[in-house]
This record gives structure tokens, sequence and C-alpha cells, in this order.
């Protein structure tokens, strides 16, 4: 499974490329790597190492417009490539405590992101 998921995520590099400052690959999804089993229904509660990098995103989201952008786009090309429980991902701003940087769903339309 681990392998699977390392898979997705590295197509997830592909697809998610930005020209902003941050990159998907080293600046993204190390990142919320370790939210997988969260998101994908494996795990009942979020990791340590998953808040972490959720809130360290958050505050790199918060400092700069552009780097919301290319976060948003990273996170939405890496939510096609596995099941992503949405219902369970909702929950991981108040369970990891950090402001929602990004919209949390299906298709988020990240050239709204403001």
């Amino acid at each position: 499974m681990a392998n699977t998921l390392l898979t997705l995520f590295a197509l997830a590099l592909i697809l998610g490329q930005t020209n902003a400052d941050i990159q998907c690959g080293t600046d993204v999804i190390p990142k919320v790597i370790s939210c997988a089993s969260f998101m994908i229904g494996q795990a009942p509660t979020p990791s340590k190492d998953c808040c972490v990098g959720l809130q360290s995103l958050a505050k790199t989201a918060a400092a700069s417009q552009p780097d919301r952008k290319a976060i948003c786009t990273c996170l939405a090309a890496a939510m096609k490539t596995f099941p992503v429980d949405f219902k369970k991902a909702k929950k991981l701003p108040v369970l990891c405590h950090f402001t929602p940087f990004v919209p949390i769903e299906p298709n988020p339309d990240c050239s709204k992101v403001i």
C-alpha cells in the first residue's frame, strides 16, 4: 500500500508543478504525505507529522497569494490520484489546528484562491 501511495504522489508531482516559489515535489508533498492514510479512510485520526506539515503549509500560504495558488494546484493534482475521503479531509483544519488555506473539495478552483 505504501508503494502505491508513493507512486500516486510521484504522479501528482509531475502533474502539479508550478512556476511559483513553492515547488510541489519538495515543498508540499513531503509535508502532506503523512496525511494519506487518514484522508483515504485507513487511519482514524491524522498523525502528528500530518498536522505539523499542514500547519507549516498554512503558515507558508498565509504569507503569499501566489504560494496559496501553487499549494492549491499541487494538492488538487494529488487529490485526483487517490480516493480521498473528503468528509475526513474537511476535518483536518479542526483536528490539526490550522486555518484552511485552500478549498477542501474534489475539484477545487485554484484560480479563485485569494
